[in-house]
């Protein structure tokens, strides 16, 4: 996890919302407020005072604890707005 953070530092971004993607198994969001659209092709999350909208196929919420959440299937894109 230290790598991870490292990169992250370098890159400039805010390691308190930060994600992790892996292909074809899901991925993981950090600082998580709620899910206010789910389908299996789209899911949106508020992170903070923006939406973190994570589109693929077969997506499905799985656990969801003190802000972290991961969400399985094939995640094809990421848009924040």
């Amino acid at each position: 996890m230290e790598f991870l953070q490292s990169i992250l530092n370098e890159a400039g971004a805010d390691t308190a919302r930060a994600f992790t993607i892996v292909p074809l198994f899901g991925g993981y969001f950090k600082s998580v407020k709620g899910v206010s659209e789910f389908s299996p092709q789209k899911i949106v999350l508020s992170v903070g005072k923006l939406n973190l909208t994570v589109r693929g196929e077969n997506l499905c919420v799985g656990k969801f604890f003190q802000g972290d959440l991961f969400i399985s299937g094939d995640i094809k894109g990421v848009e924040l707005e």
